[in-house]
């Protein structure tokens, strides 16, 4: 880590596409603070509102990730994230009631390259933030990905919250890390309660990582 990071505003949490509600007492007990969970075309994986609420009440936050597939050059075009911005969005807002200003990040689970990113990846990314806008940007944009694609993504304004995929040996990887510019680093797997989860750090040094810990409040209509 670099002197731009304390410590002390290094958080654990966990990542799993499984339902993590049941253990979420268990989890809170084992010292981590939140759960990253999904919005998918995917039901086995989405995060259900009732997940959600035992999560919560296990004084565990969430934060959420958008992937169907994602994991080969083909699943990005500007189309695709059209249409992945407008199932992330009704998911964060109808289903599970997110509360606004909180984030979304968007999975690039695979080892991309620079072009890559440039042919594929930012079209996609400009999309889902054109979608985004298009509703008064409820929600904001974040991207998981290896070193290159979170600091492009950054760079470009196409990505506010960058999630740092763990897999060490990916393009960039030890040069974002060292950056210390990430909002949640992803580290090993551990095994607890018979569910397997990531290993993950919250950088509080840069703000709000996008989680959230409570369902939106209704607004009154009058």
């Amino acid at each position: 880590m670099t002197d731009k990071i304390s410590p002390k505003l290094l958080v654990p949490a966990l990542d799993t596409a499984s339902n993590a509600g049941t253990s979420a007492t268990t989890l809170a007990q084992a010292g981590y603070k939140a759960v990253g969970r999904y919005y998918s075309r995917y039901s086995w994986k989405q995060l259900t509102r009732a997940e959600a609420s035992e999560l919560f009440t296990a004084d565990m936050d969430i934060f959420v990730v958008y992937e169907d597939n994602n994991d080969a050059p083909s699943y990005f075009s500007a189309d695709i994230g059209n249409q992945q911005a407008l199932r992330a969005l009704y998911q964060a807002d109808a289903v599970i009631q997110q509360p606004r200003q909180t984030g979304i990040y968007f999975a690039v689970d695979y080892d991309a390259s620079s072009y890559d990113y440039t042919h594929y990846i930012r079209p996609y990314l400009r999309a889902i933030n054109e979608v985004f806008a298009s509703f008064g940007y409820p929600y904001h944009v974040g991207i998981y990905g290896n070193g290159i694609v979170c600091s492009c993504a950054k760079d470009d304004g196409l990505a506010k919250l960058t999630w740092l995929s763990q897999s060490t040996g990916f393009y960039g990887y030890q040069e974002y890390k060292e950056s210390g510019d990430w909002n949640i680093l992803q580290g090993p797997y551990v095994t607890i309660a018979g569910t397997q989860y990531d290993q993950d750090t919250l950088n509080l040094n840069r703000g709000s990582y996008g989680g959230f810990g409570s369902f939106a409040t209704p607004s009154c209509s009058n």
